[in-house]
């Protein structure tokens, strides 16, 4: 049984480190978008990197790191995990603590952000994000429910390992799941919308559904597997551990790919005349969501323009 389990252990830990050599490739990409002009390699002056997006990648390639080394280390004291080495086996619970607890941090944290893309793009309204607000509540819940009791139980403080450890994860992945589908569809809904009312921009607005979806297809399938292991954890370990790998790593790459990809696209637009590049940079902004103050505003702006008549658009620019 130990040596299934060490087996299962070995295989996720390849998946993910394979995955993590993929997504240090796309982190190199989403970079050179982030803090480099879309043309040559200049970089962009302070006033013009996107300050909060940078941090936020740094902090998922920090995460990323780290859990990578923290497999490593479980694989490397998991040989003494056994009945005759309770020390071994304390350790090795320890990093599943340290490696779970970055994990699920890391996915609270590109929920946040892809509500805040979709609370931007409906031009900040609440109404819209409070269902995946309570849905990303929920996980943070489940989360520290589970820090606190599986680690009291690691500690020795209770004898059983607590019930409801399994509950949570089925909870907190559930709620994970839902928030990507509902805040994907959410968007492309509104930048199908507005596409539609446009002609003029359906193209480059369309361009952006493409991008937005099939980003958003990956992860959510990655997190539905996920949740269907969750649920059959005890009687197919292997399965989860392999699902976990691959869904934390999906979250990273598929991060930097949507940069990585409007980033393209905002370059082929600065190519165009000035007329169309400013008509269209608006809706590249609008599924970039900027969160800065200013950009914010632009997207805002832009939003409204694409959805009034031509005599209404005229008004508002003079």
């Amino acid at each position: 049984m130990i040596l299934d389990i060490q087996l299962a252990f070995l295989v996720a830990a390849i998946v993910q480190a394979f995955l993590y050599g993929l997504y240090l490739v796309s982190l190199a990409h989403a970079l050179r978008w982030l803090l480099y002009e879309e043309e040559g390699w200049s970089l962009r002056r302070r006033s013009k990197v996107n300050w909060p997006l940078s941090i936020i990648t740094i902090i998922l390639f920090v995460f990323s790191t780290t859990d990578v080394a923290f497999i490593i280390s479980r694989l490397l004291t998991f040989s003494d995990a056994s009945g005759e080495h309770l020390s071994g086996e304390l350790i090795t619970k320890q990093f599943n603590i340290a490696s779970l607890a970055i994990e699920n941090a890391t996915l609270l944290i590109t929920d946040a952000v892809l509500i805040i893309r979709c609370w931007t793009v409906y031009q900040r309204s609440g109404r819209v994000v409070s269902l995946p607000i309570m849905l990303w509540l929920a996980n943070l819940a489940c989360m520290i429910l589970w820090l606190v009791t599986y680690t009291t139980f690691v500690l020795g403080a209770t004898t059983p390992e607590p019930q409801i450890t399994p509950r949570s994860f089925q909870v907190l992945y559930c709620c994970h799941f839902a928030t990507n589908l509902y805040a994907t569809s959410a968007i492309l809904y509104r930048l199908w919308s507005v596409a539609r009312e446009n002609n003029s921009r359906a193209s480059i607005l369309f361009r952006v559904c493409r991008i937005v979806a099939t980003t958003g297809i990956l992860y959510t399938c990655t997190s539905l597997s996920l949740v269907v292991t969750t649920f059959y954890i005890d009687l197919n370990r292997p399965g989860y551990l392999l699902c976990d790998a691959i869904n934390f790593s999906v979250a990273g790459i598929t991060f930097n790919l949507l940069q990585i990809r409007v980033g393209q696209l905002r370059a082929e637009v600065k190519t165009c005349d000035h007329e169309s590049a400013s008509g269209t940079r608006g809706s590249v902004l609008l599924s970039t969501v900027q969160f800065n103050v200013a950009a914010n505003d632009h997207s805002l702006d832009s939003t409204n323009t694409l959805q009034r008549n031509q005599t209404d658009t005229k008004t508002e620019e003079k």
